[in-house]
């Protein structure tokens, strides 16, 4: 079986007698006779933008007819009876494919106004999730510097931390250093101390050994004694002098003995020279 080819728009319109475009030029007419109808009475619809017929119909001006758009949908006469006999309605609805095609520039009008207030309505879209992505950004932005705030906050909290503690450390040391210090000062003191006592103990000692008392001394092996110690001590005896020896023989301290043997000692002691 052949498939059946379609016609083009030009075939069609090529197609067609002076039977349809007389058709044409009537229904025109008559659309304008409508017309001039409702915009005496003011038959506007604002929701539509267009003016309208007492049953609701969109009407135009003659100069809004598209001729070609109309006589591209007028059937020719064969295939005009032929349908008529097998539908009853098809008169009414060709009369509606009619009467669209005539005001099919106000259905192009409104497409158009359609698809400019999509587009109009994308670029505002565009625009607003533009805006959302900006001010995301921005969010983002602030967060992510709040971020780095609180980083460095920490970061500051952190190096004040380990700056006490370094503070804490040299003081420390310096305390150690200083503990140091008092304790070789003591130590240093201390030393002189012992050497002020040591030396007051040999001055002391001195003394003592200066002022070693002479007593009786009877035997021979307690005479014998006495004069090693004053013979050590010759050289404090040296002070003493004649007159003490001399005084103490008139108190009774000393017996003959014992000034023999100072005599001797002087004696020894002034021929040494001291």
């Amino acid at each position: 079986m052949d498939e059946i080819k379609e016609k083009t728009r030009e075939e069609i319109l090529s197609e067609k007698t002076d039977r349809e475009i007389f058709i044409i030029g009537c229904r025109m007419e008559k659309m304008q006779e409508e017309y001039e109808n409702v915009v005496r009475n003011k038959r506007w619809d604002k929701k539509r933008e267009c003016y309208v017929n007492k049953d609701g119909e969109l009407v135009v001006h003659r100069s809004d007819i598209v001729h070609d758009d109309v006589l591209l949908v007028i059937p020719l006469s064969g295939e005009y009876y032929s349908s008529v006999e097998k539908d009853k309605t098809y008169k009414k609805r060709l009369d509606k494919i009619i009467r669209d095609a005539m005001t099919s520039s106000l259905r192009k009008r409104d497409e158009e106004r359609m698809k400019k207030n999509v587009e109009c309505m994308v670029n505002d879209l565009k625009k607003v999730a533009e805006k959302v992505k900006t001010e995301v950004v921005k969010e983002e932005d602030v967060k992510i510097s709040e971020d780095v705030k609180e980083t460095v906050t920490e970061e500051e909290k952190v190096e004040k931390v380990v700056n006490k503690e370094q503070q804490f450390d040299e003081m420390k040391k310096k305390e150690e250093k200083e503990e140091v210090k008092i304790e070789k000062l003591n130590a240093d003191v201390g030393d002189d101390a012992g050497d002020e006592k040591k030396k007051d103990a040999d001055q002391t000692e001195t003394t003592k050994n200066a002022e070693v008392p002479i007593t009786e001394v009877r035997s021979s092996r307690g005479r014998t004694k006495l004069k090693k110690i004053l013979k050590s001590h010759s050289w404090n005896l040296m002070g003493i002098g004649t007159e003490v020896m001399k005084d103490r023989k008139e108190k009774g301290f000393m017996d003959g003995f014992e000034v023999g043997i100072g005599t001797e000692v002087m004696k020894d002691l002034k021929e040494k020279g001291f």
